[in-house]
């Protein structure tokens, strides 16, 4: 069985029961220390934020949060969009002959264990054309595994608290999504590259000029190993280091030398995937987004823009968003880092 079978198939029959007008999707993004989910409404030239809510996960018990959430936002008869990362997910970039996306899925099952180092039994595999006019008669296409153990939980996770998902995919997939949907018109001179700073996983993604996802890699440095070692530092406890991470007073210089260790670890990690990407593909990586709950760290932007010579930027997935009227900005502002894994599961069928 293929991730497919999920995610198109089913989606396609839960389709014909949304109005194609104005379809709301319900995106949930399971981390490792909270459960965020958005609610967007797709118009014909629009996107809006209808609702949203994040949870604490406490004591790693995430369904209770999720609970949590559906309560929040009333959720009712919807049928949300998810996602699973970190270890047992895999993307590959591979060059394959030109053929139909439903004909590229069932010859790739063939050549499986050429590009992931799982048994094929054990994963579900879908793949999506980035190009379909590559070199030598060939399309440059994205291919994607998760290990069935990941997803297979997740899908159980909801049917516990009562709803079915429509639609699996990978954080760095979502994130990629809110991406190109939201920053549509801002081609660039040169690939572009977003890291997404969770909690335990940063993952990086190079786009090139035209936004299509490129190189992906996860590396398992996050906001929490920089937590750590501001609490040890300081002295104080981790929920005080959180909160001296996005407003630090007279303790930031304090606060970056106590996590120094990780942020030059996680520097130089992303500065060779850069340097790699530049080699192979002959396209200099001209910028860097930052999001995720790691990227309110104050400052950050500036301290990798120093170590890796690149423009830095913080990334806010709300900016191209409509909020309806009951959506208070001042409340979704404070937590917008944090929100672009659920807005691009929640823009993933437009």
């Amino acid at each position: 069985m293929q991730l497919q079978s999920f995610l198109s198939k089913y989606l396609d029959f839960i389709d014909q029961f949304i109005p194609q007008s104005r379809k709301t999707v319900i995106g949930f993004d399971i981390g490792t220390s909270s459960v965020k989910a958005v609610e967007i409404a797709c118009g014909k030239d629009y996107f809006e934020v209808l609702n949203w809510a994040l949870e604490p996960i406490e004591g790693a018990d995430a369904k209770e949060a999720i609970k949590r959430v559906v309560a929040r936002m009333d959720i009712k008869d919807q049928f949300p969009i998810s996602s699973v990362s970190g270890k047992g997910t895999l993307i590959r970039y591979i060059d394959m002959p030109r053929m139909p996306i439903e004909e590229l899925r069932k010859s790739f099952i063939y050549e499986i264990d050429k590009y992931f180092p799982f048994d094929p039994q054990a994963i579900y595999t879908d793949c999506y054309i980035i190009n379909p006019q590559g070199k030598e008669k060939k399309a440059s296409v994205l291919v994607v595994a998760a290990k069935k153990e990941l997803v297979d939980d997740r899908i159980k996770m909801f049917k516990e608290v009562g709803m079915e998902l429509s639609y699996v995919t990978t954080n760095s997939i979502a994130t990629a999504n809110a991406f190109e949907k939201l920053m549509k018109g801002s081609k660039s001179e040169g690939a572009r590259a977003i890291l997404d700073i969770g909690g335990s996983v940063s993952t990086l993604m190079i786009l090139d000029r035209n936004n299509s996802p490129s190189f992906t890699r996860d590396i398992f440095l996050g906001g929490h190993d920089m937590s750590q070692q501001i609490a040890n530092m300081l002295r104080v406890s981790l929920a005080r280091a959180e909160e001296l991470k996005v407003i630090p007073g007279d303790k930031f210089n304090e606060m970056v030398q106590a996590c120094e260790d990780s942020i030059d670890n996680l520097t130089a990690e992303i500065h060779l995937s850069l340097d790699y990407f530049t080699t192979e593909r002959n396209s200099p990586v001209i910028e860097l987004f930052l999001v995720g709950g790691g990227s309110s760290f104050a400052g950050i932007e500036g301290i990798f823009e120093k170590s890796l010579n690149i423009p830095v930027k913080i990334w806010n997935p709300l900016a191209n968003l409509r909020l309806a009227p009951d959506v208070i900005q001042s409340d979704i502002k404070k937590y917008s880092s944090q929100l672009g894994v659920a807005i691009g599961l929640a823009l993933i069928k437009v």
